[in-house]
């Protein structure tokens, strides 16, 4: 559902709803009267058709249409900052971007840059929505998306920040244990800890796959960093995206084995947008910020 444009100050005045759950706050704000918001709210309601919001004597609440429409209406008050800041030529940007990775992303790389990003643009607020679920960026108004993938879904624009490679370590006292791993087929005797995404990887010059040389599992998630706690503590074999481990590997709490009998590959980590939305002048300066920042620490 996308609303009809009217009055910017009508849009404001429904954010600002939404964002305090009080119209006597939001008059407050704006220094006009409680009866000019209800108005300005009412107003909104019947040109969109639809109940806004649920009143009772202590706050408002956003129906779930409200909340559905909130981040369009935010697009469209950015957009409109974004052409009043090119007009008027300021060199400093401001606004919101909306970025979505996954928790291991946000862990290892994206939350840093998110701050570096931010100490040189203090006037950007970022929206950082972590989730493990794939989200439509357009649906959810989101500028930026950090994914895994062999390729750009359809409807996106995309930019490769770096391949993602897969890499097979352990603890040392696991490996002092349970000895030396020379060759793929000796990992048949080891708990493997992977994400079952990752099974039909091969190895490097051969024609077997992770799930080939699988013949003990003792522990399964979808959550990564369950996998990479398991490892650390010496429970198994761990073959992890190298950004997911980097740390661990640089403190000697894991290490790299079959260096020679590397797995493959798993696609690459894409910097996305919509295709069908014009870029902001802060979202690609983010975007090429971005780059710049996972090209000097993982294409070297």
């Amino acid at each position: 559902m996308i609303p009809p444009i009217r009055d910017l100050d009508d849009l404001k005045t429904f954010v600002f709803v939404v964002q305090d759950r009080s119209f006597t706050q939001v008059a407050a704000r704006l220094g006009v009267t409680k009866a000019a918001v209800a108005k300005r709210i009412q107003g909104l309601e019947k040109l969109w058709n639809t109940q806004l919001f649920y009143r009772n004597t202590r706050k408002v609440i956003p129906t779930r249409e409200a909340d559905l429409i909130f981040q369009k209406v935010i697009a469209v008050i950015e957009s409109v900052k974004e052409l009043e800041n090119s007009l008027t030529s300021k060199d400093e940007l401001e606004g919101t971007l909306r970025v979505t990775c996954v928790s291991s992303m946000s862990k290892n790389f994206v939350s840093e840059i998110i701050e570096k990003f931010q100490e040189q643009n203090p006037r950007i607020t970022i929206q950082l929505i972590v989730t493990d679920s794939l989200l439509d960026l357009m649906e959810e108004s989101i500028d930026i998306g950090i994914r895994v993938g062999t390729d750009v879904p359809s409807g996106l624009v995309g930019t490769e920040l770096f391949k993602n490679r897969i890499s097979i370590v352990a603890s040392p006292l696991y490996l002092e244990t349970k000895g030396k791993i020379l060759t793929p087929k000796d990992l048949e005797k080891h708990n493997l800890l992977y994400l079952d995404l990752h099974k039909t990887i091969q190895f490097t010059g051969t024609n077997l796959s992770l799930s080939d040389v699988t013949k003990k599992r003792t522990f399964l998630s979808n959550d990564a960093a369950s996998l990479v706690q398991m490892g650390l503590k010496g429970k198994g074999v761990l073959i992890r995206s190298f950004w997911d481990i980097e740390e661990y590997l640089q403190e000697g709490k894991l290490v790299s084995i079959l260096t020679d009998k590397t797995l493959e590959n798993f696609g690459s980590v894409w910097v996305i947008h919509p295709s069908n939305r014009t870029p902001s002048r802060r979202m690609m300066v983010f975007r090429n910020f971005l780059e710049s920042e996972c090209s000097l620490r993982f294409n070297q």
